[in-house]
């Protein structure tokens, strides 16, 4: 298993975007977020959500998956092991969610499956990103909103929605939350 930190997302965010010839102030833009910001992201001095990971790429064109690039090659597969996950450093983040990267070795794929974690004592997330997204939850329970509506998710539940409307993540009891969260975004090359 291998740590993706913040600093190679951040280099890889700043590559791709000097090869297409965007600026800062451009691609922070059409991400909403703000220019220190972006540039922060790329420095590796903090660390994003995926949800804004993934309006990075589309304000570049690019899938968010290239953000997670460690070499060039391309695998005919990727085989992940059980807790074998590529961990995407999320210390420092807003909300302090756990992601585990299942496939970030495969490029050109419409989806990108993560096993998440969050704890009771993280923070309320709130998100909102472009796509759909597929949530089955492995164990715990928590509260999901999307837009006023609170659903009650358990082990062995699923969701499926379309994720460019506001949804919030709190865990229910004292146990930690463990699921598969999908994200499916627009398939570019």
């Amino acid at each position: 298993m291998f740590r993706m930190n913040e600093r190679t997302i951040g280099c890889n965010i700043r590559k791709l975007r000097s090869e297409k010839t965007l600026t800062l102030t451009e691609v922070a833009k059409k991400a909403d977020i703000t220019k220190s910001t972006l540039s922060k992201i790329e420095t590796g001095q903090i660390s994003a959500p995926i949800s804004t990971l993934i309006r990075i790429a589309k304000a570049m064109n690019l899938p968010v998956v290239l953000f997670f690039a460690e070499e060039k090659s391309q695998p005919l597969y990727v085989l992940t092991r059980k807790g074998n996950g590529s961990i995407v450093t999320r210390n420092g983040s807003r909300f302090g969610y756990s992601y585990e990267g299942l496939a970030l070795e495969k490029q050109n794929k419409y989806v990108e499956p993560f096993i998440l974690t969050i704890n009771p004592s993280d923070p309320v997330g709130i998100f909102r990103h472009d796509g759909q997204e597929f949530d089955y939850i492995i164990s715990g329970s928590m509260e999901f909103t999307i837009g006023n509506e609170k659903l009650t998710l358990k082990a062995g539940d699923s969701l499926y929605f379309d994720s460019n409307h506001v949804h919030k993540t709190q865990v229910i009891g004292k146990k930690p939350v463990k699921f598969l969260c999908v994200f499916i975004q627009e398939h570019t090359k």
